[in-house]
């Protein structure tokens, strides 16, 4: 049986800083703000399909999963389900952003007002548990609650900034490998074992490092490496050695020679030159 019509033409909820929710509704669902809301509306779409229409056309957009779209504020709003499959699970947001969120929400428009990505299944996910994270905290009613939920929603902006052309995309398995070799930095990495981390060949993780960073994945390995072992030498009274088996090299004289290579100095001038 379709869903009641849910049909709105009002400025929607009064909202201070954040109201987060979650929405699955069949056949017939469908809002219509035509002054829009004075904060911004974002919407991810989490299954089914859902669909707007802007003001300036009769032509409606559908939002297939790991679709986000962003109302700026005062934008009219018409959205609801799309009649294939009939159902529509959303995430959505009411949010007056903070000043340093709004590089955050420049996304390429799909009509005027409304700004769009498409992510990857690897970042939509993220997306989706930051933001299902929210409604969490919003629903305790804690007093920290809408804290948090800020929080929460702050971090699936940065997740969805990364799928943002404008800023460049992070490859999903460019990033799969990053986070790995940054959770397990003492663990021995080889091409071959990290190719295996992110499910590609390892020809296929070379060449998509390589476009990402313009270096080798086992550069980017070092890299990783010899930034963790500086601030370790900066910030904690760790010897050079137990440093070296910390960011993966089990042999301190092996370390020391790359770190010199590195950083211009051996580990030990280098912690002395900030008077530890």
């Amino acid at each position: 049986m379709p869903a009641a019509r849910a049909r709105r033409d009002d400025r929607g909820p009064v909202i201070d800083g954040v109201l987060p929710g979650r929405l699955s509704v069949g056949t017939g669902f469908d809002t219509v703000r035509p002054r829009g809301v004075p904060e911004w509306l974002i919407m991810l779409t989490v299954g089914g399909r859902g669909r707007l229409r802007p003001a300036t056309s009769r032509d409606w957009i559908e939002l297939p999963p790991r679709s986000i779209v962003a109302y700026r504020p005062h934008v009219p709003q018409e959205y609801g389900t799309a009649p294939s499959p009939g159902t529509w699970e959303v995430l959505w947001m009411h949010v007056h952003p903070r000043a340093d969120w709004l590089p955050l929400l420049e996304w390429a428009p799909c009509a005027p007002g409304i700004g769009r990505l498409d992510l990857s299944a690897v970042i939509a996910e993220r997306v989706q548990v930051a933001l299902t994270r929210a409604v969490a905290h919003h629903l305790t009613g804690l007093g920290q609650s809408r804290a948090l939920a800020m929080n929460a929603v702050e971090e699936g902006l940065l997740w969805s900034e990364s799928e943002n052309p404008r800023s460049g995309r992070t490859d999903a398995t460019v990033l799969a490998v990053l986070e790995h070799v940054g959770t397990h930095l003492g663990a021995p990495h080889s091409l071959t074992s990290l190719a295996a981390v992110a499910g590609v060949s390892p020809s296929h993780l070379g060449r998509t490092m390589k476009e990402a960073t313009g270096m080798s994945v086992m550069a980017v390995v070092e890299r990783m490496r010899m930034d963790a072992a500086r601030e370790l030498l900066d910030h904690t009274g760790l010897t050079v050695a137990q440093v070296a088996a910390r960011v993966g090299y089990p042999d301190p004289l092996y370390f020391s020679r790359r770190f010199r290579r590195d950083s211009g100095l051996p580990p030990r001038a280098w912690r002395r030159r900030t008077g530890r």
